[in-house]
């Protein structure tokens, strides 16, 4: 590829040669040489050499969800060209017990929607290039593009699976009751899918209040919170018995109603929001984007190109956040396994953070609370970040 430097003085020629390199490196088409071209140096006349590339990958992936035919073939090439250092990662991931997603994305760079294409080709030992022209399996036919999972759902959990099998998003609202509150709200919601959007609604659970109490020292550096769904009995946040045994953050009686669980499946490169009250998420499979508003709610997802929580309660880990991570919360505690974005803020009162940076990250990295800790690894001696930190009651750790 070109220094961005270089390319205001770039040639006819250069762009003939870059077409021709296209041809020999990955053996695909001119006219997609050409297609590959005209895209690449669009994205690099605006950006850095190594976010160029990262947004060169994102952008063939999008043409390839639209059913664009040349990026099909330049997906299918590439794949080809690279699956052998795709496998040796897959398998060495595998036999450490490691997640091979993650380490597709740290050793690789890939986005999160080529991933999910990476892990399925090397789960059934073939490649995307293999089927013959004008054949295509189920999972390559263009309806399997990617879809935004539209979730409200106040209490409960919401489980996405993202499948890169899959051709169209299927949603199942459930719960363990058979009748009462919850059975009653999940007879009362909806599944529907609007274009790219599927959209699940789960109501309000009729006479269940819940309880959540939120409990932190004067020093600021204990919280405690819990949250229940209907309750019966008396519920305390702090307890004192007749042989003065103290007991913070205690509840007597029992929970009168199941959780309620929202189960997603998506295709590859799909994105999920969820609004909700007391509601969980988790992730299972690389997700392109993920919007989270929540009072009291954690998340736990695997490997996220975009994600963005607006939380009250809560903890939230991801293996992986490869473009940007914006969260904001007052009682919560993150943890990033590697992060190659390019702005990433992260803000609590109550909290501590744990980010790894990759050598991939570019731009502003942005980690702020009152009471709690940060660590920052990866960051030491990088010129090339904008590091802003602060904690009151805390320490700050970069390495």
């Amino acid at each position: 590829m070109f220094d961005k430097s270089k390319l205001a003085s770039l040639t006819h020629g250069d762009r003939d040669q870059l077409i021709r390199d296209f041809m020999t490196e990955y053996g695909v088409s001119e006219p997609t040489a050409a297609m590959a071209t005209s895209l690449f140096f669009t994205i690099a006349s605006a950006m850095s050499e190594d976010q160029a590339e990262q947004e060169f990958q994102r952008a063939v992936m999008q043409s390839v969800a639209q059913g664009e035919s040349w990026a099909t073939e330049f997906i299918q090439a590439m794949f080809d060209k690279r699956l052998p250092g795709f496998r040796v990662t897959y398998q060495r991931a595998l036999t450490t017990g490691q997640d091979p997603a993650v380490a597709l994305v740290r050793e690789h760079g890939l986005p999160a929607a080529a991933v999910a294409e990476v892990v399925a080709v090397l789960n059934s030992n073939s490649s995307p290039a293999a089927q013959p022209t004008g054949e295509r399996t189920q999972q390559e036919a263009p309806a399997a593009r990617p879809y935004l999972a539209d979730v409200t759902c106040p209490s409960g959990t919401v489980k996405v699976t993202v499948d890169p099998t899959v051709t169209t998003p299927s949603a199942t609202v459930r719960t363990d009751d058979k009748t009462g509150p919850s059975a009653d709200a999940v007879v009362r919601s909806t599944v529907s899918l609007d274009g790219d959007r599927l959209i699940v609604r789960v109501p309000e659970t009729e006479g269940i209040g819940g309880v959540t109490q939120v409990i932190t020292s004067r020093s600021g550096r204990t919280t405690v919170f819990q949250s229940a769904g209907t309750v019966y009995g008396s519920v305390t946040g702090l307890r004192i018995d007749a042989n003065g045994n103290m007991t913070v953050g205690d509840f007597s009686g029992g929970v009168a109603s199941s959780p309620i669980e929202v189960l997603v499946t998506l295709p590859a490169g799909s994105g999920v929001k969820v609004d909700s009250h007391n509601a969980h998420l988790e992730v299972e499979g690389p997700l392109a984007v993920l919007r989270m508003d929540t009072h009291n709610g954690h998340v736990t997802a695997g490997v996220v190109g975009r994600a963005k929580i607006d939380g009250h309660n809560g903890a939230y880990t991801f293996d992986a956040i490869q473009e940007s991570v914006d969260i904001d919360s007052h009682n919560g505690h993150t943890t990033i396994g590697t992060y190659s974005g390019s702005d990433a803020r992260v803000t609590t009162h109550n909290g501590t953070l744990n980010l790894s940076v990759t050598p991939r990250a570019t731009g502003r990295i942005e980690a702020r609370t009152h009471n709690g800790s940060i660590h920052l690894r990866g960051v030491r001696g990088r010129q090339d970040l904008d590091v802003r930190t602060s904690t009151h009651n805390g320490s700050v750790h970069k390495n």
